[in-house]
């Protein structure tokens, strides 16, 4: 599928325009019809994977990029997808397993790999201090809303 088309999807356009942004820890898929339409959609794994992110489907994610478990942006959609399940410590554990190119643009502007890295293992406390004490949810909700957007529209791009 040709980048402009996947961007003017009807899928692609409605995940990126959901309003409010997504829960830190959702409880059950946002849009069950957008599950068979990501699965129809004629772009690679990861592109789906992250369409299926945004929907707050996990196992659609997780199902995708386990079957590319080596692939860093792969790796980084199963870190997200874990932190939003929540399990925080196997968000970890997938976020000390990959690297690449892209995350200082969506963790540290300007900075390094590895100071992205140490945003993305913050973060992680972070969502799981907000979702015990229930302080800052919405602004969490807000970064995480950005971190996911970002990363899909790196995907999308590179397709």
């Amino acid at each position: 599928m040709a980048k402009l088309e996947l961007w003017s999807s009807p899928v692609v356009q409605t995940l990126f325009t959901r309003s409010p942004p997504a829960p830190l820890s959702p409880k059950g898929i946002w849009r069950q019809d957008l599950t068979a339409q990501i699965n129809q959609l004629s772009a690679n794994v990861n592109i789906r994977a992250v369409l299926h992110l945004l929907n707050d489907d996990f196992n659609g994610c997780h199902e995708l990029a386990q079957t590319q478990e080596g692939n860093p942006y792969s790796d980084h959609l199963h870190s997200i997808a874990h932190r939003r399940e929540p399990d925080y410590w196997n968000s970890k554990y997938w976020i000390a397993r990959f690297s690449h190119e892209h995350l200082p643009e969506i963790y540290s502007p300007g900075g390094t790999v590895t100071q992205a890295k140490q945003e993305m293992d913050k973060f992680v406390d972070v969502v799981q201090s907000a979702e015990t004490s229930g302080k800052g949810v919405s602004d969490h909700e807000k970064r995480q809303w950005e971190e996911m957007t970002k990363l899909a529209r790196i995907l999308i791009d590179l397709e």
